[in-house]
């Protein structure tokens, strides 16, 4: 009795293979395999949480889709309309638009890089997770390293089951990604909260926010991020509290300054200058009244509605420098329990948040090959098939709704450089 073998298809052979490979170069990108992260995504698939969270997934995939709608029309509308936005982007560069640390002038590369990878993470393995939860076969996962930098993760799920698989599973496996990056999201934007919430100034006196040189303050060694809390034993708490005791003075004259320096009291001595075609005196320096600096902090930390909207301003801009209490000038003036940790725990968090938040906003989107747009696609499909559509006509409506979307994205990247 013979037995006839089955022929082996060399490209599925060649195709495991590849899959099978520890590492797979595909320059400038370095894929990292690990069977590890298959064992990962089953222990975590049999979780009993897992189910409930592919339920809510399905509920609030459509919110946060149409949410990532209104502020991508908000933003196209924004930018038709403000000199000043399109103004902002072209000074900022095409690289704005990316959320890639290092490339995006405003995204920092340590607090961006880590944000990012831990994002990439939570989104494709929770893809994998719900994946193996239907059972749906996952052919591989890893890490993406760009030449030697980790940038990702990756999960490779057998698209011909997801394909096949019942409408509102698919749509739950292609929710997980998104609604995982939120739930990350929410979660540091709460830590960051209370964070902001332990902080107070310092002391009570004016901060210094810049020194000029070779004028009076510099050479007595007064730096940038000091605070100076009396003048010649006089209490201060304003630029016009500092110039009032000045004004009394003149040019050779010394003062005494009380400063806070890295959180220790020194004591300063400064010998008034002249300004130049004037027997004014002045010391050269720049200052942050004490209520600014109190009403900068007191501004996050009042409860309202509006509150979370805060903490999507990023202390990178400009304006940040002045109006975010964690950016690299305001954070100096205060202080919390976590000491010297205050300033990387909370851009570590704010980071997490903003990235997780847009990653889920962005992914959410009805527009394909995105989580959204794939969704919507198993979803209209399912929904033609009980109507008696035509074969196509749920990919026709979505690639209309996907045009629509991307000629929105285009607005908001290409029209300030059209309309000037």
């Amino acid at each position: 009795m013979s037995v006839e073998e089955k022929p082996v298809d060399e490209s599925e052979e060649n195709k495991e293979k590849k899959e099978d490979k520890a590492i797979s170069i595909q320059f400038p990108l370095i894929l990292l395999r690990t069977k590890r992260g298959l064992d990962i995504l089953n222990k975590l698939a049999s979780l009993k949480p897992i189910k409930n969270l592919g339920t809510a997934s399905l509920i609030l995939f459509p919110i946060i889709g149409a949410i990532g709608f209104v502020l991508i029309s908000y933003s196209a509308a924004i930018t038709l309309q403000s000199t000043m936005i399109r103004e902002f982007v072209r000074s900022s560069g095409p690289l704005v638009n990316l959320m890639i640390p290092g490339l995006n002038p405003y995204v920092p590369v340590i607090y961006g890089w880590l944000a990012l990878v831990v994002a990439m993470v939570v989104h494709e393995g929770s893809h994998g997770v719900m994946a193996r939860f239907f059972n749906m076969r996952v052919k591989s996962s890893g890490i993406i390293l760009f030449l030697i930098l980790p940038i990702g993760a990756f999960v490779d799920i057998d698209e011909e089951e997801v394909k096949k698989a019942p409408a509102r599973n698919s749509a739950r496996v292609m929710a997980a990604g998104p609604i995982s990056n939120l739930t990350v999201a929410i979660a540091s934007l709460i830590c960051l909260m209370l964070v902001v919430g332990s902080m107070n100034p310092v002391a009570e006196g004016v901060g210094v926010t810049g020194v000029y040189e070779k004028l009076p303050a510099d050479n007595a060694g007064l730096k940038p991020a000091d605070m100076i809390i009396a003048i010649n034993n006089q209490n201060i708490r304003s630029g016009s509290d500092v110039r009032s005791i000045i004004n009394t003075l003149k040019p050779g004259d010394t003062v005494s300054l009380r400063t806070l320096h890295e959180g220790k009291e020194v004591d300063r001595t400064v010998i008034l200058g002249a300004s130049e075609n004037s027997s004014t005196p002045i010391m050269g320096f720049e200052a942050m009244d004490y209520g600014t600096i109190s009403g900068v902090l007191k501004n996050y930390q009042e409860i309202r509605v509006a509150s979370p909207l805060l903490y999507l301003f990023l202390p990178t801009f400009t304006m940040g420098q002045w109006q975010v209490p964690y950016s690299d000038m305001m954070h100096q003036f205060y202080t919390s329990p976590l000491g010297s940790y205050t300033y990387a725990v909370a851009n570590s968090l704010f980071w997490l948040w903003f990235v997780n938040f847009n990653l889920a906003v962005f992914n959410a989107l009805p527009l394909y090959p995105l989580d959204g747009g794939q969704a919507v696609r198993a979803a209209l499909e399912s929904h033609g098939k009980s109507k008696g559509w035509k074969e196509k006509t749920a990919k026709r409506l979505v690639t209309v709704i996907s045009l629509m979307i991307l000629a929105l994205l285009l607005v908001t990247i290409v029209m300030p450089y059209i309309l000037g």
